[in-house]
This record gives C-alpha cells, sequence and structure tokens, in this order.
C-alpha cells in the first residue's frame, strides 16, 4: 500500500488521448520523467474506452503501487469498480475541462505535487454511487453526480461530435441546450419512501458535493459516507439557469429552492418526455431514459483509497 511507498514503487499511469485539448500524453510523460528521476518503475498506457475493457488490466493494476490518471472525470469513472477491486490508491491529474474529481481532493497537473503526496503517504477510502435498471446492462460507476437538465441536454449533443472537447464545445453546444430546454416529469423514491410524485424539474443524485463547487448545489454529498443525496428543483426552466451563471461569475451559492433527500438506495422513474441522463460529466448509456423506465442508485460495498 501506499503508506509503504516510500522512494521505490510501481506507478501505472493511464492518460486518455482527448483529454486537455489533446495534450494528456505529453503530461503522462512529463510525470512519468519525474516519477522515473525519483526512483519509481513507471508504465504508461491509454486509457480505454468501455468500462469492461479494465477487467483485463486488473493484474497490471493490482500489481502497482499507484495508479495515476491524467484525464477528466470520465476517465476516473470507468476506472472505479476496478480500483475499488485492487484496493491500489489513485491520483487524477487535472487534465479534463471539469476535473470535479482532481479538483475536490486538491490534486494538482504539477509532478511534484505528486511526490510530494507520495512522501505523505496519506490516502482515505472513498464510497462511489452505481446506477442499474431493467435496461441498463450491469451496475455503472459515478463518483460525482448524475443528472437531468441543461447538463445532461448539453453532453447528449456533445457526445454526438468527434475530437477533443474544451470550454469553447461546452459553451457553444450548452447555449443551444439553453435554447431548447425542457425538464422531465419524475417520481423519485429514497430508501422505498416516495419523495416526489409525478413533478417536472431538474432532479440531482449527487455521491459528492464537487459539482459546480462555488454554487454549491448539493452541498452535503459526503463520498467518505455511504449514503446518497438527491437534490430536486420543482419547476426548473432558464430563469434558473440564468441565476446559476450569474453566480458562477460571482463565485457565489446559487441559492436555489432545492429539496433535498439523503439514502442508499435512490429509484427515479422518468415519466415524460423520453429524457437524456448525464453521469460525471458524461452522457450515461449513449441513449436517453425511456419514459415510463425506472433507474435505480445505490452506494459501492468497497471503497476505492484516494491519493490526498
Amino acid at each position: 500500500m501506499i503508506q509503504n511507498f516510500g522512494r521505490q514503487g510501481r506507478v501505472l499511469i493511464i492518460y486518455n488521448p482527448i483529454s486537455s485539448g489533446g495534450k494528456s500524453e505529453a503530461m503522462a510523460r512529463q510525470f512519468g520523467e519525474s516519477l522515473t528521476k525519483c526512483g519509481y518503475t513507471v508504465a504508461i498506457c491509454e486509457s480505454e474506452k468501455r468500462m469492461k475493457a479494465y477487467q483485463r488490466m486488473i493484474d497490471k493494476i493490482d500489481g502497482s503501487d499507484l495508479v495515476v490518471v491524467v484525464g477528466g472525470d470520465g476517465t476516473v469513472r470507468k476506472l472505479l469498480p476496478v480500483l475499488s477491486q485492487s484496493g491500489t490508491p489513485v491520483y487524477v491529474v487535472p487534465a479534463g475541462n471539469e476535473s470535479l474529481f482532481a479538483r475536490y481532493y486538491n490534486m494538482s497537473a504539477d509532478p511534484t505535487k505528486l511526490i510530494q503526496a507520495i512522501f505523505q503517504g496519506k490516502h482515505r477510502p472513498q464510497y462511489y454511487g452505481y446506477i442499474e435498471g431493467d435496461t441498463i446492462n450491469g451496475k455503472k460507476p459515478f463518483f460525482i453526480m448524475a443528472s437531468m437538465g441543461l447538463d445532461s441536454l448539453t453532453v447528449k449533443k456533445i457526445g454526438a461530435r468527434r475530437g477533443p472537447v474544451n470550454d469553447w464545445v461546452y459553451i457553444r453546444y450548452g447555449l443551444r441546450a439553453l435554447w431548447s430546454l425542457h425538464h422531465p416529469k419524475v417520481s423519485i423514491e429514497v430508501d422505498g419512501e416516495t419523495v416526489i410524485d409525478h413533478q417536472t424539474g431538474f432532479p440531482i443524485i449527487a455521491n459528492s458535493p464537487a459539482y459546480a463547487k462555488d454554487l454549491r448545489i448539493v452541498p452535503s454529498a459526503n463520498p467518505s459516507d455511504k449514503s446518497l443525496i438527491v437534490g430536486f428543483l420543482a419547476g426548473a426552466g432558464r430563469y434558473h439557469e440564468l441565476v446559476k451563471a450569474v453566480r458562477i461569475l460571482q463565485k457565489r451559492p446559487a441559492g436555489l429552492p432545492l429539496q433535498f433527500f439523503s439514502g442508499q438506495r435512490i429509484a427515479l422513474t422518468v415519466h415524460q418526455p423520453s429524457y437524456p441522463l448525464q453521469v460525471d460529466g458524461d452522457y450515461f448509456g449513449d441513449r436517453d431514459i425511456i419514459a415510463g423506465n425506472t433507474v435505480h442508485f445505490g452506494v459501492s460495498s468497497k471503497p476505492i483509497y484516494v491519493l490526498a
């Protein structure tokens, strides 16, 4: 484990080639060179496009003392089950457009910060969420949140394009999504109790408060706890997105009138219309949640270990 890492050890660096405008490979090699100079044995490889492909890497991950991910939240999300299975600690270099995971733990794109963290040897167990349902193949992990609204409409539109994604791409497609903004009618159960019944609005299921940090949309979410936080904004519309935009510029909490609920098992039923779900910044499953279907959310039984 990392506390016995010292000045020697095996580091596996996984980079997403389309993160950071295509510069992530150079970042990965920079980190590799810095670690090698400090006496670590380093292996570098590209990320996988599909989550199940990481199962083929379990021996390589299990045989490493640390996994360094150079990429965004989508890259981390696909690795979650393998990381919890192996128990190998992870450090994330912020190379995505948001990199909420890395920023939540104050992780840096400076290799010296990583080396300092290795010497300190502090890692903490953190639980992640998962999604399942009748039309979903197996359990799909997430670490930050899942939501339906402007974000999910935006990432759906972005998912139809190819090439690197940057801030301008998000702005352009976000404006298109805002023009056609509408929200689903949903019902939500928390640990078997109905808390939202056939209401139209913005639902978010959060495992971490990292989403829109300054806005503090779901401030009580905590990956150290084995529970999820559900937020719901009834009647959400363009006005609320305008409020969020202003608050972002002001670096102030959004102050929106969300209802909050906490539990270990969440069931979200989409009544109308069929609607995209975004998970940690990605369009979930490359298909909308069909009207009439229920999506279930839970918490992992085993944690991942984060080098903080």
